[in-house]
């Protein structure tokens, strides 16, 4: 019998995840030991509690194999199965094997990580330490939304100095002959650079805090300690964002102040004031509103007597990972078909990576009234694990002309483009 042993969490772990919740940060925790994925269940149910929201999608990345079985079909009808016959006791079955089953969770291997560009996910488990590098990093934890989670899972090591040698799988390519020994500098730098990171918690597989990272006692230990910790942020006279967190919507999550009164201004404006609302931060919001007024003087009656583009132009969008421009990208589509544009073609390494572009642009299209199934179809295509993706919108309200969002792969561009009055490109630095 498994006898389901309850134990006290430091309220740092908890406070850590309820502060990046608020303020839309993305909180790190770094699991040392061989049950660290044990843990994994916890820290997502603790953030599933916080948020206000659905149940966080997870991405689980490593290297070969995960070392326990994912087959969620077989589990689920075993589940079932066990609770038509009234046999099923949750207090008996491993919790680790229901998050497994009842969790929607993408399995990918490091090596593929190129699929998921573009993709959104609640929390990123990164198992395998020795198979990171900086790009797979950079790739993999900028798909989590704000207030989401990373989890890095560490075998069990005696010392810091342990991780510094560690031997890293992509040392191999660097070793010749006449050098045989590699220097593993990055392993260094990235655990000092988590030791003073202020939104990171090093645990054991048991959640006890290492005393690794030096900002953990400036980690607010509940949602109280932490309004404390804003009230004292906001009443600082040496700080110039004295209000950063006064304004908070129901969730508590962090709201800017600027990003409020610019869409309070664009309320009453046609269709802009509709797509800047879907924004959440300033950047997203500016970004959006400069590709609507190229888009809108180039389609002027006024630039052309039959309303068509007199001449082509180029927007250009750059930003770190992870800061919204696929969203944007979304957005600014839906307002391209609000203006008149017949086919807009979408372009991106695969289909794959356009998930986000065209949940914003279906989002876009709902926030202008148009109804789906009425004003507008949405096609799609099986892709394997990932199921049904959308690869097409036709519209077919408010234009005499045919309108469509279509996908193309990079290698039909050049067969196509001449039909298109919009070409949008994302994940541009992946196409080769």
């Amino acid at each position: 019998i498994i006898k389901m042993v309850r134990k006290k969490v430091d309220g740092r772990v908890q406070g850590l995840i309820e502060q990046g919740v608020r303020r839309n940060h993305r909180s790190i925790f770094v699991l040392v030991g061989d049950h660290g994925k044990d843990q994994v269940e916890n820290l997502h149910r603790i953030l599933s509690k916080t948020r206000v929201k659905a149940r966080p999608s997870v991405l689980w990345c490593y290297k070969k194999e995960l070392g326990f079985s994912t087959h969620r079909k077989k589990r689920m009808r075993e589940i079932k199965r066990n609770q038509s016959r009234g046999l099923h006791d949750p207090d008996r079955d491993d919790p680790f094997d229901l998050f497994i089953s009842s969790t929607d969770i993408r399995w990918t291997y490091y090596k593929e990580t190129e699929k998921i560009l573009g993709q959104t996910f609640g929390m990123c488990v990164l198992q395998d330490f020795e198979a990171l590098t900086p790009n797979l990093l950079a790739r993999t934890i900028e798909t989590v939304e704000g207030g989401g989670l990373v989890i890095i899972l560490l075998k069990t090591v005696r010392s810091l100095k342990q991780l510094y040698t560690m031997t890293m799988d992509v040392h191999s390519r660097f070793r010749t002959e006449a050098h045989h020994e590699v220097i593993p500098r990055f392993n260094e730098r990235f655990i000092l650079s988590l030791a003073e990171c202020s939104g990171c918690l090093v645990l054991d597989d048991e959640l006890n805090i290492l005393p690794i990272c030096s900002s953990a006692e400036a980690i607010p230990y509940s949602s109280q300690d932490l309004d404390t910790q804003d009230a004292l942020h906001n009443t600082d006279p040496n700080n110039n964002k004295a209000d950063e967190h006064a304004l908070s919507d129901l969730s508590g999550t962090y709201l800017d102040p600027e990003l409020q009164q610019l869409k309070a201004s664009l309320s009453d404006t046609p269709m802009v004031g509709c797509l800047v609302g879907l924004t959440r931060t300033l950047d997203q919001a500016r970004a959006v509103l400069s590709f609507l007024d190229a888009l809108s003087e180039r389609r002027s009656p006024s630039s052309n007597s039959h309303g068509s583009p007199v001449s082509s132009g180029t927007v250009s969008l750059t930003a770190g990972r992870g800061r919204g421009k696929s969203a944007a990208v979304g957005l600014c589509l839906a307002g391209a078909v609000y203006l008149g544009c017949g086919l807009v073609a979408v372009t991106a390494p695969a289909a794959e990576n356009l998930l986000t572009v065209f949940q914003f642009a279906i989002s876009g299209l709902q926030a202008l009234q148009y109804v789906q199934h009425v004003d507008f179809e949405v096609q799609y295509e099986q892709r394997g694990e990932l199921g049904r993706i959308a690869v097409r919108i036709d519209v077919f309200k408010g234009s005499s002309q045919r309108q469509s969002i279509r996908y193309l792969p990079p290698l039909e561009l050049s067969q196509q483009l001449a039909h298109a009055e919009l070409l949008a490109v994302d994940e541009a630095a992946a196409i080769p």
